[in-house]
């Protein structure tokens, strides 16, 4: 059986509330995103998490595991020494991963008497708190070893990978991201993570291994092999991805993310054939549909907007901020029909136009506060902007929108309202299915 489920975590101790105290809530984003996970892992009740974290003992040219049978760690050294971690090594595992690996001809070093580090213990507090009972772990470091070793090390792990196993990817981001970082300042910090952001959205994680060396480097990261490592796990695998957040506001980039194994063009073919059908019947029968075999990822309310092009160009797009259905299927099939005959911009669809209709569906996650348009980024968050009942709205990483100030723009726009009329502003992030 081979890994379904992967997240990407950022280790700053000051996401724990007994070290973070009042800084919490420059970190709002990754503690909340952080609890995702943990609920996340409620649901998906993990027998063991595998656990690559830059701050265990790294070797230039072995991967690191460790072997012992126990293992346990607290905050001392951030302050908090009451805040104390412990876990069991999964040693079945661990020396499957072992003896898989050595026999491909990837050096391994075992790690004995060591405690968990901070690249570790952070992850762990969020993913496991709201368990009832403790996972099993098996702790690694990445090497600095090329970065296809690296990748070839990750599908090592999922070959032999038994039972139902979380892989977790520990690492920041760059430590160059503001004047006074602790890496010291370099403009490239925030295009890495930019472009590793991107990556991570877009599906196709082998593309980290592309990324400019020089680029890299200047970004002082520690996170990039451990994604790398997460690559290789979820080499060959139809996945999908999602940035649950980004943000840096001490000047290392802290992002969080979950990478799922599913058979992800049927459940994009369910619902773009959803979107697609609801129109269609809709202007040859002036019928509603009700959806059938709802997937289960579909079983919940959350707001979604449908996309309607023709021959390239934007046709109608409705969409909800909120699910306002009894699930997101019929949510689609609402709003996939509101995208077809009531966007004010438009006339509504003819049916001799249906043939050369093509349809995408965003379907929202829940929006959060900004207080500062620092925390907005055109290519990964969507924005809400208001003022009383005037509200607009814009979706994220849309083509010819590539600024903050030009996201804002359009969406007070849509709002009715001046850039110096917005009250509120509101970011959201979206999983897409289809063409943008």
């Amino acid at each position: 059986m081979s890994i379904e489920y992967a997240v990407i975590t950022p280790h700053p101790p000051l996401i724990i509330p007994e070290i973070g105290g009042r800084y919490l809530k420059e970190v709002s984003s990754t503690v909340e995103s952080m609890a995702q996970l943990g609920k996340r892992m409620k649901e998906t009740s993990p027998e063991t998490l595998v656990v690559v974290s830059p701050h265990c003992e790294l070797f230039l040219r072995y991967f690191g595991i460790v072997t012992q049978e126990r293992i346990e760690g607290n905050f001392r050294d951030f302050g908090a020494p009451r805040v104390r971690l412990e876990f069991e090594i999964n040693l079945a595992l661990t020396q499957k991963i072992i003896s898989s690996a050595t026999e491909s001809g990837l050096p391994v070093k075992e790690i004995t008497d060591v405690y968990l580090d901070h690249g570790a213990m952070v992850p762990l507090f969020y993913l496991t708190r709201e368990l009832d009972y403790k996972p099993k772990i098996v702790l690694l470091s990445f090497s600095l070893l090329p970065l296809e070793k690296i990748y070839s090390f990750g599908k090592i792990i999922d070959s032999v990978a038994e039972g139902n196993v979380v892989f977790v990817a520990s690492g920041d981001m760059s430590h160059r991201l503001l004047p006074g970082a602790p890496n010291g300042y370099d403009p490239m910090g925030k295009v890495f993570d930019q472009a590793v952001a991107e990556i991570v959205k877009s599906g196709d994680l082998k593309g980290l291994l592309e990324l400019d060396p020089e680029l890299v480097e200047r970004a002082g990261e520690c996170g990039l092999r451990s994604l790398v490592m997460l690559a290789g796990v979820m080499d060959g695998k139809k996945i999908r991805t999602k940035v649950l957040s980004y943000e840096g506001p001490f000047g290392v980039g802290y992002l969080v993310g979950e990478v799922i194994s599913v058979d992800s063009e049927d459940l994009e073919s369910y619902i773009l054939n959803l979107a697609k059908e609801a129109v269609e019947t809709y202007i040859r029968e002036r019928r509603v549909i009700t959806p059938k075999n709802v997937p289960k990822e579909l079983n919940r309310k959350a707001g979604a907007f449908v996309t309607i092009k023709r021959r390239g160009e934007l046709r109608g797009c409705i969409g909800t901020i909120q699910g306002t259905q009894p699930n997101i299927a019929y949510e689609i099939v609402q709003n996939a029909i509101s995208s077809a005959t009531q966007d004010p911009r438009f006339p509504p669809i003819r049916e001799e136009e249906l043939p050369e209709l093509e349809y995408s569906v965003d379907i929202l996650n829940p929006p959060e506060k900004v207080t500062d348009i620092s925390q907005l980024d055109p290519k990964i968050y969507g924005v809400i902007v208001e003022r009383g009942w005037q509200r607009g709205l814009l979706l994220p990483d849309l083509e010819g929108v590539d600024t903050v100030e030009e996201q804002l723009r359009i969406a007070a726009l849509k709002a009715g309202l001046s850039l110096d009329e917005i009250e509120n502003i509101y970011r959201f992030t979206v999983t897409r299915y289809g063409k943008k």
